[in-house]
């Protein structure tokens, strides 16, 4: 460990500040007699209480007291460097600010990665768990304030556009040598601040991990603490010192820490295990609705949702023509059997013959035992007209089955119908919606569904859903039924795991 490794870098300048030059003190010095004569002159009554900022203006002259100078919103854009013509390895140093003793990270990170990518390797080098907002600031040497920070998907969300978003900014337009900072907030609520320093330039060689840790110390705090004040409560009460007041509040606050709570651990083969596995990956070509469940589901990238997300979308291979012709093999057979309608029997079901028909043209017959010629006798025909129905490909009125508009465009275009049974899914009110969309995860994820319904289960309670009685798990498999009908039809009935899981990301992805 070398001899900085328990130095807490403060961006403030009051401890571990980069060699300052003679102007820097001079600079500080002034400022610092500025704030007295100030000071002094409120408390004399000599400035209005209304108006310090004014008066400070005037006394120190434009441009000389940083943020002072600036009306509301008016910041500068942060200076970027060059970006490398060739990537290469940056070891950085990762502190969380005013932890004492030091909580710390060594990493080694490819410079050409953007800072929401960053954003992601701090989390789980640190511990965090992604579920509050963030911000980085621009360096190099200090936290200045006057610099407009980068801006997020969730300003963005705002309305905020005066700025620079993260993602189209890379490491090394704001960390050019050894030396410079880059400064990272987390949780606005309680306020932890990060300083990463980057140490050494390597080389990079083509096939390293994009982020690696090397080394590090202590564990990071647990969330929603109260931040670094709350988390030195923590620290003192797991060692007995708790004021007797506090008594009652401390051991509430204790159990609510998670389960083994070590704050000297620290595992950095889990970091690297975690940053191999990596954070969820961009979602753009997946169905806009994981998005909207992670979210829902707490946000954060190591929470069991976000797991099952990463499981559900790894590994994806562009489906070939015989893949796509079987995933719609039964609905355009029923389509093409529809044809300019049918008229049901007097019960509403589809007559014996046509019944026959399917079950025998589709090859439902490794899937029910049974005649296959009486439509509420034979499931899979009865399920594929209903799964027809509600994706609106074929319609039942006035005694007669016939194809809409849609289905008639779409019977001979495999890939046309398969881009609608992708946008139509999730089928069914919200809730059923919600558990079809778990059902296509634990599929595509490689998992029986009826297997992993109590993990369903718990995710469903997550999403804000109950029920008044009986088992969680159980509903939400019968409410993801309308869905997974669909996945049914799409695989033929299959109970191979590989062509389940392949069929049901290929309906979470958008053509």
């Amino acid at each position: 460990m070398g001899a900085d490794d328990n130095v807490i870098p403060f961006p403030t300048g009051r401890r571990g500040r980069l060699s300052p030059t003679n102007s820097d003190v001079e600079a500080e010095s002034a400022q610092a007699a500025v704030v007295r004569d100030l000071t002094e002159r409120i408390a004399a009554g000599g400035v209005g209480a209304g108006d310090p900022l004014t008066a400070l203006r005037g006394m120190t002259g434009p441009g000389s007291f940083g943020v002072f100078d600036r009306e509301p919103g008016g910041f500068d854009q942060p200076p970027l460097f060059e970006s490398r013509p060739e990537p290469a390895g940056y070891v950085l140093r990762l502190d969380l600010n005013e932890a004492d003793p030091p909580i710390w990270r060594r990493l080694r990170i490819a410079s050409d990665l953007t800072l929401n990518q960053v954003h992601d390797i701090l989390q789980i080098a640190m511990g965090w768990t992604d579920s509050h907002l963030h911000r980085f600031q621009m360096g190099p040497y200090t936290n200045d304030f006057q610099v407009a920070p980068f801006l997020t998907p969730f300003d963005l969300d705002e309305g905020e556009t005066d700025g620079i978003l993260e993602s189209a900014v890379r490491l090394d337009e704001v960390l050019a040598r050894p030396g410079h900072r880059l400064f990272y907030e987390y949780d606005f609520g309680d306020g932890w601040q990060h300083t990463l320093e980057l140490q050494q330039i390597e080389p990079w060689v083509e096939g390293d991990p994009p982020a690696t840790c090397l080394t590090g110390r202590r564990a990071c705090p647990p969330e929603d603490v109260g931040g670094m004040p709350g988390y030195e409560e923590v620290l003192a009460a797991l060692v007995g010192n708790v004021e007797p007041d506090d008594a009652d509040w401390m051991v509430q606050k204790l159990e609510w820490l998670p389960a083994g709570f070590d704050p000297s651990a620290f595992d950095v083969a889990a970091v690297n295990h975690l940053l191999r596995e990596g954070p969820v990956p961009p979602l753009e070509r997946w169905h806009p609705e994981l998005e909207n469940l992670l979210h829902r589901g707490g946000g954060g990238m190591f929470t069991d949702l976000a797991g099952l997300v990463k499981r559900a979308v790894a590994d994806w291979v562009e489906p070939d023509d015989e893949l796509l012709a079987r995933a719609v093999l039964r609905f355009q057979g029923l389509l093409r059997t529809v044809g300019a309608g049918i008229t049901l029997t007097a019960a509403g079901y589809l007559p014996p013959r046509i019944v026959d028909s399917l079950y025998r043209e589709l090859g439902m017959e490794s899937d029910w035992y049974g005649k296959g010629n009486r439509e509420n006798q034979t499931l899979p025909v009865l399920t594929l007209r209903e799964s027809a129905t509600a994706l609106g490909l074929v319609r039942k009125a006035n005694g007669r089955l016939s194809v809409t508009k849609l289905g008639q465009k779409l019977t001979d275009n495999p890939r046309g119908l398969l881009a609608h049974l992708q946008a139509r899914l999730p089928l069914g009110r919200v809730y059923e919606r919600d558990a079809g969309m778990l059902g296509l995860l634990f599929t595509a994820a490689g998992e029986d569904f009826w297997q992993a319904r109590r993990q369903a289960g718990e995710l469903f309670e997550r999403l804000g859903w109950y029920v008044s009685a009986g088992d969680l798990g159980s509903a939400v498999v019968h409410a993801a039924r309308p869905t997974m009908a669909v996945l049914d039809q799409v695989t033929g009935h299959s109970e191979d795991p590989a062509l389940l899981a392949a069929m049901a990301r290929l309906l979470l992805r958008r053509s």
